[in-house]
């Protein structure tokens, strides 16, 4: 990110976080600046995306990496993000994010402004002197074996659109490689899963080994699973 982009996002939270303070109290929504605003203050980094946090995202490791909102919009944050994120925001407040659309209904965030509280949590890099997280293959080892099965709330996408994983109507998320499907996924839809991963306070996340309708109907999605 250009030091000229950095500051524009820094003004920018700047403003928001004082006009947070100004809102009513509730869960209304205010409409976001018209982008004239932001070209009229020499902004280049404009609001894309505003609404009321439902549920904190985690991968299968359990670490928080985003936000789903109440219109669907998912937000994503980097992993080492998770310990900052769930500080300043929790569900049923209202935030608005800077940031990028990845795909449709997916922003990658530069920085969340929590309209309630008007705490702020900007997209960096760890901190220098953070503690280095543990290599992949040790990292695995902390996972548990997790089933779950449900109908799908949410399909999750990558950069190019792809589907690489599913939020079910009762919070778990399945993650799982984008060319490993045999199956559809789309809103509504039955589905299970066996894999390894997390539960803990925010829900339950794994990474499929293996995909079906039904856990009495899975599948591996790989030649040799576990």
């Amino acid at each position: 990110m250009s030091t000229y982009t950095s500051s524009a996002i820094v003004l920018a939270i700047s403003l928001f976080a004082a006009n947070a303070n100004a809102l009513p109290p509730g869960p209304a929504e205010a409409p976001l600046p018209p982008q004239d605003h932001f070209a009229s203050v020499g902004m280049v980094v404009p609001p894309v995306a505003q609404g009321q946090v439902k549920r904190m995202l985690i991968n299968p490791y359990g670490e928080v990496d985003g936000l789903r909102l109440t219109d669907g919009t998912i937000v994503k944050l980097p992993p080492h993000m998770s310990d900052a994120l769930t500080r300043a925001v929790k569900p049923g407040q209202m935030i608005r994010v800077l940031g990028r659309f990845e795909a449709r209904g997916t922003v990658n965030a530069d920085a969340i402004v929590n309209l309630t509280t008007a705490q702020t949590v900007f997209n960096q890099p760890p901190a220098i002197g953070d503690s280095q997280p543990l290599p992949p293959h040790l990292r695995a080892q902390r996972l548990q074996t997790q089933q779950v099965e449900g109908r799908i709330e949410t399909v999750l996408t990558g950069p190019r659109g792809e589907a690489n994983g599913v939020i079910l109507t009762d919070g778990s998320i399945v993650r799982f490689p984008p060319d490993s499907l045999r199956l559809p996924v789309q809103q509504g839809a039955p589905f299970a899963a066996s894999g390894l991963g997390t539960r803990n306070v925010h829900g339950t996340s794994l990474e499929a080994i293996s995909l079906g309708t039904s856990l009495s109907a899975l599948q591996p999605i790989y030649d040799r699973a576990p």
